[in-house]
């Protein structure tokens, strides 16, 4: 089992939604290996992180995953609206 966390910024007085959860399982639902997800909120205009514990043979995999099923998420839910990947970061 691996951890990959990824880290998001949304917009200035935004805390991430309550369902952020909801919205990462529907969209890991077509994916195979996510075991666990964990959301930290970050203060208003901070850096929120979503932690995925999955099964995948390399770290690179495990990586790819997580990163893919956060880009469809953002991309697919309303909720989300003004929220990214923050480049570089984990």
């Amino acid at each position: 089992m691996l951890m990959v966390t990824v880290a998001l910024r949304g917009p200035q007085s935004a805390d991430l939604p309550a369902d952020v959860l909801d919205i990462l399982w529907f969209v890991a639902s077509f994916e195979r290996g996510v075991e666990h997800l964990h959301a930290d909120s970050p203060e208003a205009g901070g850096i929120g992180h979503l932690t995925f514990f999955v099964k995948a043979p390399t770290r690179e995999k495990a990586v790819a995953l997580a990163r893919g099923i956060t880009r469809r998420a953002l991309a697919d839910s309303p909720a989300l609206t003004g929220w990214h990947v923050v480049p570089g970061r984990p």
